[in-house]
């Protein structure tokens, strides 16, 4: 049956929308009018639909007089935006404005919940709640009485949504059904609320130096696109450290600044750092003698138009050890500021950069640290062939500026040795260079593949060193302007046999490359800023030229050979199988001959004959797969590099295996051989429950030098995250005196839905036998 409560049914077209016109619809199995008292009341399977809002109970009483509902037996309340409240009773005025419920349980659309022994609705923007309970935390199914994971319990809840705010009084915290604290005043964000203004919650911090310290920080909804964050931390040793972010939106990019300092009360604390008058030679000087201590770091990124952008990312620091000391924004080997420009183009691609390199480790120092402006990078591809084949051009433009030469020492113990390799001169050092490659691929009718390839390459260099006494034995210390140029050409060939037998695919390929070009010029008369890193493999074995970088370009006529066997099966596994060699056959052999970095020898390839080379890749399936790279002695087959890596992912479990083995380097500074290996899992206990855990041990220290161990809870019951982290580490490059000792952190984060996370932080220092992680 279906009747009127002296009005018309409203247009359900409207859902969601506040209607002055809205008409009442009332649905059940039984009415009954009552025309003197002007009571009309429903009975059975009873729904009342009313401006977008639906109310199903038992037994509904409408008062037309009174402008009143009373809803009996298992009421449910279906509010515009989705939420729903369910209730035993409910007394509320004809347009579910304001009103009673008891008991109740209120669930958002944001799967947040409420309950409560009673409430009520004023002015159809306040609800109030007494004896309620919040939660985040979606309710056991198998047990619906169970506590959540969290809950907050409150003598009284009032959810404001005109704030978008939600206050509770005499409220009681409880984590797995136990109660953990009490707050007496507490207040959070509205669950639909994705920004607004109030304080977070907080996080704590431990170290020997600083003393505990407790971060409480405040965000502020400035506009629809920016905010900022502050957040003072106190600390029980040095006081007040003032920190904020700010984050702010345009219309083609974005922008953030981030910035603390402190005026430290007790810098005598850190008088244990590396400072004046230590016996470490090569050291840097610690925040001992600072007071005050400050960092800044701002980011930005916009778009031109959709082929250009520009942005920046600066660092500014006080000391190197001010964010280790405080846990600012992490920590790494250097603090990197760089201005950009960017294009990207179908074939083409521009970028301009500047760069500031700032060092952090106990090492570093800022006035070896060059300032690069500009780098300039333009790469463009032919799209119509050029005599048949791919033509491509490629120009750099690097220029910079060093304010005192920075050295290479003994790098495997922690004592330096006298100067062995300029690795960066002081002064002024410009280049402009310009490649062009062309190359063509030919396949003839028996399916052999012939590949003819030709380069030039040309530079120009500016170079000004600063003298000082060591750069003789490296470096002419000569105002010099240089053109330097190359030019070759050369063939590659292929040619892959195939077979097809009992369910696997069998490929063979030999491959030979010759590369006809004359001697690379000035050798160790012009430094080197961008080409010191030189590994042999057979990643680079085919590399027309196998430096890193353009302040070296190879020279001398060479052959490249080697051979590649790949296996397939019909199931999806693989294996690939790549060795080879490289021969110096006419000139002079580039990496014989030594720059102020001593690059080139012991590298593999400064003899006729290079080292052999090999790599192997194993797939048996999509979830395990291995890697390897291998260098070994042309003559006695000694190994002289090893890499290997080996990774598995499963249902429940990932993890990686890597080992590495480096021969001794004496110019550039590596009189031991360096070898280790580093390995980490993560396993899903359950759904949301992991553990996880890695180490790297050092052969040449015989010893773990850090191992990591943790484990955490990933939204349990879509409402929980619980996250904590062990690590130890052999403390060779932060700030203390004694570079055996050993670092411990703890990591500690809690992570509730819709409140906000708590965090904790501590730091402590161990020393360890000498003998064991080398010299104090």
């Amino acid at each position: 049956m279906k009747g009127y409560g002296g009005q018309k049914p409203i247009d359900t077209s409207n859902v969601g929308k506040r209607d002055p016109n809205a008409r009442m619809l009332m649905e059940a199995k039984e009415l009954v009018y009552d025309y003197d008292k002007e009571i009309v009341t429903a009975v059975g399977g009873v729904d009342i639909y009313y401006d977008g809002r639906t109310l199903q109970s038992e037994r509904v009483r409408y008062d037309q007089k009174a402008n009143r509902v009373l809803a009996i037996g298992k009421v449910k309340l279906t509010e515009r935006n989705g939420d729903v409240i369910y209730a035993d009773q409910m007394d509320v005025t004809d347009n579910f404005r304001d009103g009673f419920v008891e008991p109740l349980r209120l669930e958002t659309t944001q799967r947040t919940h409420f309950a409560a022994a009673k409430g009520r609705r004023e002015n159809g923007e306040v609800m109030i709640f007494d004896r309620a309970a919040y939660t985040a935390c979606e309710p056991c199914r198998d047990n619906p009485s169970k506590p959540p994971l969290w809950q907050i319990k409150s003598k009284r809840i009032i959810w404001r949504q005109d704030e978008k705010m939600i206050y509770y009084e005499d409220a009681t915290f409880e984590l797995f059904g136990q109660p953990i604290a009490w707050l007496p005043f507490f207040s959070s964000p509205d669950p639909s609320v994705k920004r607004k203004t109030g304080v977070l919650g907080p996080s704590f911090m431990k170290s020997s130096d600083v003393g505990y310290g407790i971060e409480t920080p405040y965000y502020w909804v400035l506009s629809p696109s920016s905010d900022l964050t502050l957040a003072p931390l106190v600390t029980q040793h040095q006081g007040v450290m003032l920190k904020g972010e700010y984050r702010q939106k345009l219309i083609d990019g974005a922008y953030e600044i981030r910035a603390a300092g402190i005026h430290q009360l007790n810098s005598d604390r850190f008088n244990d750092k590396v400072g004046p008058g230590r016996n470490d030679e090569g050291l840097t000087v610690g925040p001992g003698n600072r007071d005050n201590r400050w960092a800044l770091t701002t980011k930005g990124d916009f778009d031109i138009n959709e082929r250009w952008s520009w942005g920046w990312d600066i660092n500014l620091l006080s000391d190197k050890w001010v964010r280790g000391d405080y846990d600012l924004w992490g920590t790494g080997p250097e603090a990197v500021s760089t201005l950009y420009l960017q294009g990207q183009g179908d074939r083409s691609f521009f970028e301009a950069r500047a760069y500031r390199f700032y060092g952090l480790t106990r090492y570093d120092r800022q006035d070896r640290q060059p300032w690069v402006a500009p780098v300039v990078d333009y790469d463009y591809t032919f799209e119509d062939p050029v005599g048949g084949g791919e033509l491509s051009l490629d120009f750099n433009a690097t220029n910079l500026y060093r304010e005192e030469s920075d050295y290479a020492r003994e790098r495997t113990r922690f004592r330096p040795r006298p100067d062995n390799a300029l690795v960066g001169a002081a002064g002024t050092y410009s280049r402009l260079s310009g490649d062009i490659d062309w190359r063509r691929r030919f396949v003839d009718p028996i399916g052999q593949v012939w590949t003819p390839f030709a380069f030039a390459r040309g530079d120009l260099i500016y170079t000004k060193p600063d003298y000082d006494s060591s750069m003789p034995a490296f470096l002419r210390n000569e105002q010099d302007l240089v053109a330097r140029g190359m030019a070759g050409v050369g063939l590659e060939y292929r040619y892959p046999f195939i077979a097809v037998a009992q369910g696997f695919t069998h490929q063979i390929e030999p491959i030979g490359q010759l590369i006809l070009r004359p001697n690379e010029t000035h050798v160790g008369k012009l430094p080197n800023e961008d080409a010191q890193s030189l590994l042999f493999d057979d990643t680079t074995l085919f590399s027309w030229n196998k430096f890193s970088g353009y302040d070296r370009i190879e020279g001398g006529s060479r052959a490249n050979v080697g051979g590649q066997y790949t296996v397939t099966a019909d199931s999806g596994a693989s294996a690939s199988v790549l060795v080879g060699q490289s021969f110096a056959l006419f000139g002079q052999n580039s990496f014989d001959k030594i720059d102020p970095t001593q690059i080139g020898p012991d590298s593999g390839l400064d003899t006729k004959r290079s080292d052999y080379v090999g790599g192997f890749t194993f797939v048996p399936n999509s979830f395990f797969s291995i890697a390897s790279h291998l260098r070994l002695d042309e003559k006695g087959f000694d190994l002289r590099m090893a890499e290997v890596e080996g990774r598995a992912q499963f249902d429940r479990f990932q993890a990686n295996l890597m080992y590495g083995r480096y021969d001794k380097a004496a110019l550039q500074g590596y009189d031991d051989i360096r070898e280790g290996v580093l390995g980490g899992a993560r396993v899903f206990v359950t759904e949301d429950l992991y553990v996880e855990g890695g180490a790297r041990y050092n052969f040449d220290r015989d010893a773990f030098d850090r191992t990591q161990v943790g484990f955490g809870l990933n939204d349990i019951a879509q409402c929980l995250s619980f996250n904590f982290t062990y690590i130890r580490e052999i403390d060779t490059s932060s700030d203390t005196v004694r570079v055996s000792d050993v670092n411990n952190k703890f990591l500690v984060k809690l992570d509730f839905r819709t409140l906000g996370s708590v965090g904790l932080s501590r730091n402590s220092r161990s020393s360890v036998n000498p003998d064991t992680f080398g010299s104090n």
